[in-house]
């Protein structure tokens, strides 16, 4: 069958030599659009490294300065601190929530962004992402942060026993910073307005996702006294596994604006951190990106598969006299059907092969499609196959194969098996 193939497709090679050069800039045109959508959907596939399903940010309101029942003597630091406490502890109560906790001002996947300069030694720095983490405030278990082998259990980081501040990182940064070692327990180095600081590293956790579109970057938590941080007036709460999240927030609404009120704080509203993180992704353009790219690979792919489908189609189709001989000298209908497919599989494949080695040379000097909310730091944790060009060229080049193949067989096929089914006297009437 296969030297049938090979025989049929040099016999009409100045026929297939059109086929093959629209199918090399096909395959060519393809890699350019499936690539971003390719990318895209692959950070957007990246696990977040923490339980994101039960969780909830309530958003805190504060009373108007020049309203009649604002209090004077709640104003104060340490007094909205405190508030801000019971506030929370309240939330905590909720016969539905399993733990609660302050957030900071740059949370994970926020609009704040907050970085820190690591030096790995006195000639080599980069930055990492930074959340602030307060000390016993249950932060690591209401968010569902793993520990990394090796490291204090969740718990155990919310209250960081020493009580003094340091670091909690991520193990991919551990891994940078301290190859092969344990990195609890050892100072890091980090560069903050020209001073150099020396803190040690109360745990590692499993790698987390700070930022959609930017894969598992590596993040430090800043662990200190809350009365000693900034903070906005976000909590965030963990309901209890057996609880309907949507039941419960149509449920908290009402009674958290009737009971959560302290000083000259009151619950004003809740989300669920899945609206957050599909809020976040829409006002940080992440979602226009994605449909923007959508859209293009939705139309150059319609039209580019009408057209080869239309081609190969006609093509087929032109060969009822060949198939009407095949079948009069004992070939079967699937005989015949296998054969036109291997034919254009062959020739799909070999004009895939050309396009790709002639668009390779191209992106060895321009690169190929990274996201552009990549962060600086991704430069030191190459551990993504985003990131390793023979590979993403590699897996690009096999979906765009896969496609064509599958646009290919789907314009031969149909007509393949309607000439298949000719009577071999009726095909060869005219001859």
């Amino acid at each position: 069958m296969w030297k049938l193939i090979l025989n049929n497709l040099w016999s009409r090679r100045k026929r297939n030599g059109w086929l093959t050069a629209e199918l090399i800039l096909v395959s060519v045109v393809t890699f350019i659009i499936i690539d971003p959508i390719v990318v895209l959907n692959h950070y957007m596939s990246q696990p977040l490294g923490y339980d994101a399903d039960r969780l909830c940010i309530v958003e805190l309101g504060r009373i108007n300065e020049k309203a009649p029942h604002f209090s004077k003597d709640d104003a104060n630091k340490k007094t909205k601190l405190a508030n801000t406490l019971r506030v929370k502890d309240k939330l905590a109560s909720h016969p539905d929530v399993e733990s609660a906790c302050v957030l900071g001002w740059a949370y994970i996947n926020s609009q704040g962004n907050a970085s820190s300069e690591i030096s790995i030694d006195s000639t080599e720095s980069f930055y990492v992402h930074r959340v602030p983490a307060f000390i016993d405030q249950q932060f690591f278990e209401t968010y569902g942060i793993k520990s990394a082998p090796g490291s204090p259990s969740p718990e155990e980081l919310s209250k960081t026993a020493t009580g003094k501040n340091g670091y909690i990182i991520t193990r991919d940064l551990a891994e940078l910073l301290f190859p092969g070692e344990n990195a609890v327990g050892k100072n890091m180095l980090t560069i903050h307005q020209g001073d150099t600081l020396y803190q040690p590293i109360h745990g590692v956790v499993e790698p987390i996702t700070p930022y959609i579109m930017r894969g598992n970057d590596p993040l430090m938590f800043t662990v200190s006294p809350i009365k000693n941080s900034k903070y906005t007036p976000n909590i965030l709460i963990r309901i209890k596994p057996e609880v309907d999240m949507k039941t419960f927030v149509g449920k908290l609404r009402p009674w958290m604006h009737k009971e959560v009120k302290a000083g000259n704080w009151f619950a004003q509203s809740v989300i669920t951190y899945e609206d957050h993180l599909n809020n976040f992704k829409y006002t940080s353009g992440v979602t226009n990106e994605i449909r923007l790219n959508i859209a293009y690979a939705v139309f150059f792919m319609v039209n580019l598969c009408l057209g080869v489908i239309g081609t190969f189609w006609l093509q087929t189709r032109k060969r009822t006299e060949e198939a009407g001989i095949m079948r009069s000298f004992g070939a079967t209908k699937g005989d015949i059907v296998r054969m036109l497919l291997g034919e254009g599989m062959v020739l799909t494949i070999v004009s895939s092969l050309i396009g790709f080695f002639g668009y390779f040379q191209y992106a060895l000097s321009e690169g190929l499609y990274v996201s552009r909310w990549e962060h600086w730091s991704q430069r030191y944790f190459q551990h993504n196959w985003i990131h390793d060009f023979g590979l993403h060229f590699t897996g690009v080049s096999v979906i765009t194969l896969l496609i064509l193949i599958a646009v290919v067989s789907i314009g031969i096929y149909i007509p393949a098996r309607s000439i298949s089914r000719v009577n071999p006297v009726d095909a060869l009437k005219d001859e």
